[in-house]
């Protein structure tokens, strides 16, 4: 006996027999969002852009306060462990005074919220914001913040360690607090922007304008994909968000081509898959997700 062709799984089954379908609603939504903040003016950049998030689909909003305690190099000695000691403390006063500051802000927030903080070490931040960012929805930091190592330190352990969605807010806050209308989709024919594509549902079935747009860099045909990505424009449309794909032709940098475009359609937000898995490889790579974390003007979710 022989099984059915490989055509046949490629065809299109509707509901027969007089029986209706089912039709759960289709629309996703965002119940817990993190945000990571080091006390300094940055903050702000992300504070207002989630808050806006947070209001419009109903969530909760986690501000976790990372205050990093580094240590310098001290020589050994008498009185090397009370020089430590002195730094902690007073690393740990600038940590209180920004946590008092923090709750003043947090206070004026229209959304329920929460503080958490934590002091110490990389090694003892990081695998705590993990934890955290595997029990929200998504996790927001400033791109200001990601001038630091620390910084850069936070959101790789979102996106790389965690596997989160990550949402970079950009520059002037207050600009970029809108829910966005018009969204930007850089599409490579990879597992990462899958993965970006289904942390930004919330916001595409929202949107009055999602593009889904390839970037086909000069000298290059690896990412014409053109058949995958009506793959994924089909299997957006199914979860109620109309979708227009565009072909970006003939860009030397990947990035670049995606801002431009991004400016021409007046978007609000880019998603795009997070390639690479440290610092110094992107560096290495002149990655596309290195150069957008550093120059988009609107806000940048991204996933691994």
């Amino acid at each position: 006996m022989t099984g059915p062709s490989p055509a046949a799984f490629a065809e299109t089954q509707s509901p027969s027999g007089g029986q209706a379908a089912l039709r759960p609603d289709p629309t996703a939504r965002l119940a817990d969002l993190a945000v990571l903040v080091d006390g300094t003016a940055a903050d702000e950049d992300a504070i207002a852009c989630c808050e806006t998030i947070a209001a419009v689909f109903g969530a909760h909003l986690d501000v976790f306060l990372v205050n990093h305690i580094g240590l310098p190099v001290l020589p050994a000695g008498p009185g090397a462990g009370w020089l430590a000691a002195q730094v902690v403390e007073q690393c740990e006063r600038v940590g209180d005074a920004a946590a008092l500051q923090l709750r003043e802000r947090l206070g004026r927030l229209g959304v329920a919220w929460e503080l958490r903080r934590r002091d110490g070490a990389m090694s003892e931040i990081l695998p705590e914001v993990v934890r955290l960012s595997g029990t929200c929805d998504l996790v927001g930091i400033s791109q200001q913040a990601l001038s630091s190592s620390v910084g850069m330190d936070l959101l790789e352990a979102v996106v790389f360690t965690a596997g989160s969605g990550a949402l970079v807010a950009p520059r002037r806050g207050a600009a970029a607090a809108v829910m966005p209308e018009t969204i930007l989709v850089g599409w490579r024919d990879t597992p990462e922007c899958a993965h970006a594509v289904a942390a930004a549902l919330p916001f595409l079935q929202r949107a009055g304008q999602v593009v889904l747009a390839s970037v086909a860099e000069e000298g290059s045909s690896e990412q014409r994909g053109l058949e995958p990505m009506a793959d994924m424009a089909r299997h957006l449309a199914r979860h109620g968000v109309s979708v227009e794909t565009r072909e970006l032709a003939n860009w030397q940098d990947a990035a670049e081509g995606l801002m431009h475009e991004a400016e021409v359609l007046g978007a609000q937000m880019i998603v795009i898959g997070a390639y690479g898995h440290s610092r110094m490889r992107e560096l290495l790579l002149g990655g596309v997700t290195r150069e957008l974390l550093r120059s988009s003007r609107v806000p940048l979710l991204l996933a691994h």
